[in-house]
């Protein structure tokens, strides 16, 4: 299988605009343009002669449903116009289920725990009503055409899933579905002892004295063990900007970034993207960006650890802010923990940033969280206080966020919140994990992304600003961050603003 094929666009490009068009032409060729009219003094077609097999009205088996359905269509004064008003009805039909449907499952049942968006209700519905009006094709049609409804509907299903998938951003390419690594690894790279600051690299670059640099950074993929916790992480994913790999560098900020679940380690750059952001941002600033660490915090993309030390999957908590810890600051150029590293997540990962961070405010001065939620969610809650947290509710209790920052929150750590604008249960959560931010006196800021809903897309736009503000906060660059540079962001009504505002850093 050549890389060709792994690496394939899903959510862009010319293969998602293929299967919208091979939709498109299987459904013109369905359209009842060719339904031979019925002239004056004709017979009318009986279900009997439909069959094709010379049954007579005596005959105790009955004609199949797409028989007297073409011969019910048949008998009309204009079967195109009848074939058609049957093609839209189901289509029509099929398109209401689609909706309802899909609907109950996000808003009424949340089965998924967040709302899956307006963006996905109408690729689900328009996908089922495809599926309608080729079922109807099905029944109306014999030879060729029928051939041609089944394939239809088959491709429905397609434009639905890769429809779906281009609105949340999942899957950007074949070798993601696959679970492919989609990073080289990083073998051999030392630690380089450094020293040197961020303002001596600055005045290396004023007077023309910095090493030639690569022009953009790399993501790698490392094996960062768990030595003290009890836990079996998959493969971590490393950004190093280009200042990073140069010839004695400069200690560098650290952010954590952490994936939803189900999710894997390079779903920030897989599916984010978030390396442009950074490769942005370096090019503007002499090859300086932060080193980006995304770890594993699940084990598994199907288990939900709530970042947390449990007899169910493991030392999750310990591995992330002890093991990951130590092998970045015993590996890479960076400075150390606290008031320069940060830790961002996307939904369950926003929930881990939004309790670790405040309970490790020596690890993590910044926090960044994506449609995180109010509490971990993996079941009822107690099923999770028995079998997480044996039994106690307590323990439990530490883990919600808002209850961390109570407790171990500082004043003088930022948390940026963020969801789409059709995220409202995103958005809710962090209003109600703001308040208690607010009242800690942390400085929040918080997020809507114009037209997104939970999903990698909400996670781009909010990353950037995110990394605007977590530049400028720990000496990257120079001056304020305004929101008004971010044209799809808007300040989330119902959060009191006390970091990110206009002509405010």
């Amino acid at each position: 299988m050549g890389n060709w094929f792994i690496d394939i666009d899903l959510d862009k490009g010319w293969f998602p605009a293929s299967i919208t068009v091979v939709v498109a032409v299987l459904a013109a060729s369905l359209l009842p343009l060719f339904v031979r009219q019925r002239t004056q003094g004709e017979p009318r077609v009986s279900h009997a002669g439909d069959t094709g097999g010379g049954q007579s009205i005596g005959d105790t088996q009955k004609p199949p449903a797409s028989a007297v359905f073409r011969s019910f269509i048949s008998r009309c004064r204009h079967p195109r116009i009848a074939a058609f008003v049957w093609q839209a009805l189901f289509a029509a039909v099929f398109f209401g289920f689609g909706w309802a449907l899909t609907y109950l499952m996000s808003h009424v049942w949340v089965v998924f725990g967040v709302e899956l968006g307006l963006l996905v209700i109408v690729k689900v519905a328009a996908a089922m009503g495809i599926f309608g009006f080729a079922a109807a094709s099905l029944l109306a049609y014999r030879g060729k055409r029928k051939v041609l409804s089944v394939i239809l509907m088959i491709f429905s299903l397609i434009y639905g899933v890769v429809g779906v998938n281009a609105v949340y951003g999942q899957y950007p390419t074949i070798r993601s579905v696959l679970g492919a690594e989609a990073f080289p690894e990083m073998p051999g790279y030392q630690p380089h002892g450094t020293t040197r600051t961020v303002k001596e690299w600055e005045a290396a670059a004023k007077a023309g004295k910095l090493p030639k640099l690569r022009r953009e950074g790399i993501v790698r993929t490392v094996d960062i063990p768990a030595r003290i916790a009890h836990f079996k992480p998959r493969k971590a994913n490393v950004y190093l900007p280009p200042a990073a790999l140069a010839d004695n560098p400069p200690r560098l900020p650290v952010l954590i970034a952490l994936s939803g679940q189900p999710g894997s380690p390079d779903r920030f750059f897989l599916s984010g993207r978030f390396q442009d952001s950074l490769n942005e941002f370096a090019k503007k600033h002499h090859g300086i960006a932060p080193i980006v660490v995304s770890p594993d915090h699940l084990g598994d993309a199907s288990h939900n650890t709530l970042c947390s030390d449990t007899p169910v999957y493991g030392d999750a908590q310990t591995y992330i802010t002890r093991d990951v810890t130590g092998w970045i600051t015993s590996r890479l150029p960076v400075q150390l923990p606290g008031r320069a590293w940060g830790i961002a997540g996307f939904s369950m990962g926003g929930t881990c940033a939004t309790h670790l961070g405040p309970k490790y405010h020596n690890l993590y001065g910044h926090i960044i969280s994506i449609g995180g939620e109010v509490h971990h969610s993996n079941g009822p809650v107690p099923e999770m206080v028995s079998r997480f947290y044996g039994g106690s509710r307590a323990a439990y209790e530490d883990h919600v966020p808002a209850v961390a920052i109570r407790k171990y929150g500082l004043p003088s750590q930022t948390i940026l919140f963020g969801a789409g604008q059709y995220d409202q249960i995103g958005q809710d959560n962090a209003r109600s994990v703001a308040r208690a931010a607010s009242a800690r006196g942390m400085k929040v800021d918080a997020v809507v992304v114009a037209g997104k809903g939970h999903d990698w897309n909400s996670v781009r736009a909010v990353m950037n600003y995110g990394l605007a503000q977590f530049c400028m906060e720990t000496g990257l660059s120079q001056g304020t961050v305004h929101i008004s540079s971010f044209p799809s962001l808007t300040h989330m009504d119902g959060v009191k603003i006390s970091y990110g505002q206009e002509g405010h850093g």
